[in-house]
C-alpha cells in the first residue's frame, strides 16, 4: 500500500543559493508532505570552489546554513541539516560512503524518505540504489530557471538578479567615500547611480572639527565615538539587506579607528573589533587625490574605481 505520507529529499552545496535552487525546492515541496534539504560541505572542495570563483569573500558553511533557513523560514515541513562529506571521495566517486553518511542523519531524526528530488539525471540511478526510493528528476536542462551556481560564482555581479535575497547582503560590496565638497556628494551621487543605498554620518562633521582645533576642544566624549560607531554598525546592516551590489558611506570603521586614536591618543578596543568585523571592500579618501582636479576628474576617476569592484 502506498505511503499516504510523502518526504522527499534533496542534496546540494547551495555555494550559494539561488533562484534555481529554490525552484527545485518549492517544486518539490508541492509533491511532498515533508521535505529535507541536505547540506553538503567538505573543507578543501568548498575552498576550490571558492579559489576558482570572482567571489568577494568566501560563504562559511553558517552563511550557506543561514541563508537556507532565512529563505524558508516560513515553510514549516522544509527541514535543512548540515552533512559533513570530509573523509568521502570526491563526486562521482564513493556513492556507498556517502550515502552511509546521509542514513546516519535519516536514522538520527527517524526519517523514512518516500522520493528523492535531483536536477542532475547523472545521480538518479544512484539515488536509487542506495536509498531505495524513487528519484524525480527537475528541471534538468535549466529551461524554467536558466542559472547555476558555478555561473554565479564565475560572474556573481552579472548574475545578481538569480542569487537568493538572503544571501545577496553577504556579497555586497562596501564603498567608503571620505572627504570635503564634491568627495561628501559622491557616495549619494553613486548610490543614485546604481540604485542602492548611502549610509550617511552626519556626526562626522564634529570629528572632522576636533581634529582641525588649535584649541584641543572636545565636541565629543570617548562614549560618543563608540555610540557613533554602533550607530554606524546598525545603519549598515539594515541598508545591506536592501542594498543593489554595492553600499556607499561616508565613513568606514578603520578611518573612525584612526579618527579616535588621534583625538584620544590611544586605540579603543571595540573600534579595532569593528575594523576587522565590518570590512570595506574600498575607502577613498579626499586627501589621496590631487587637488588640482576638476569635479568631474574626481567623479570619474573615483566612478571606475568604484566599476572595477563589480568586475
Amino acid at each position: 500500500m502506498e505511503s499516504k505520507h510523502k518526504v522527499g529529499l534533496i542534496f546540494g552545496k547551495f555555494y550559494p543559493l539561488h533562484s534555481g535552487h529554490i525552484y527545485l525546492i518549492e517544486k518539490s515541496m508541492s509533491q511532498v508532505n515533508e521535505l529535507h534539504i541536505f547540506l553538503g560541505c567538505e573543507p578543501s572542495r568548498d575552498q576550490q570552489l571558492f579559489d576558482k570563483s570572482h567571489l568577494s569573500k568566501q560563504p562559511k558553511v553558517s552563511d550557506r546554513f543561514t541563508w537556507l533557513k532565512e529563505t524558508f523560514k516560513d515553510r514549516h515541513n522544509i527541514h535543512i541539516h548540515v552533512l559533513d562529506e570530509a573523509g568521502i571521495q570526491s563526486y562521482p566517486n564513493g556513492w556507498k560512503d556517502w550515502s552511509d553518511r546521509v542514513k546516519l542523519i535519516l536514522n538520527e531524526y527517524k526519517i523514512k524518505p518516500t522520493v528523492i528530488f535531483t536536477s542532475e539525471p547523472q545521480d538518479v540511478k544512484n539515488h536509487e540504489l542506495y536509498f531505495g526510493c524513487p528519484a524525480m528528476i527537475i528541471d534538468a536542462d535549466r529551461n524554467f530557471m536558466n542559472i547555476s551556481a558555478t555561473q554565479i560564482r564565475e560572474k556573481p555581479y552579472q548574475n545578481w538578479s538569480f542569487i537568493a535575497q538572503a544571501a545577496k547582503p553577504f556579497f555586497v560590496r562596501k564603498v567608503a567615500i571620505i572627504g570635503q565638497g564634491i568627495f561628501k556628494e559622491l557616495p549619494i551621487q553613486l548610490a543614485n547611480i546604481y540604485n542602492t543605498q548611502y549610509v550617511s554620518n552626519g556626526y562626522i562633521n564634529y570629528i572632522e572639527r576636533e581634529l582641525t582645533n588649535s584649541h584641543n576642544k572636545r565636541y565629543l566624549s570617548e562614549a560618543d565615538y563608540l555610540k557613533i560607531a554602533m550607530l554606524h554598525v546598525e545603519r549598515i546592516s539594515s541598508a545591506e539587506v536592501q542594498a543593489n551590489k554595492l553600499l556607499f558611506a561616508s565613513i568606514d570603521f578603520d578611518t573612525l579607528a584612526d579618527y579616535y586614536q588621534q583625538v584620544f591618543d590611544k586605540e579603543h578596543q571595540v573600534l579595532n573589533a569593528l575594523k576587522e568585523n565590518y570590512h570595506f571592500d574600498l575607502v577613498i579618501h579626499e586627501k589621496d587625490f590631487d587637488p588640482k582636479l576638476s569635479s568631474l576628474e574626481y567623479f570619474e576617476t573615483v566612478s571606475n574605481m568604484v566599476e572595477r569592484l563589480l568586475i
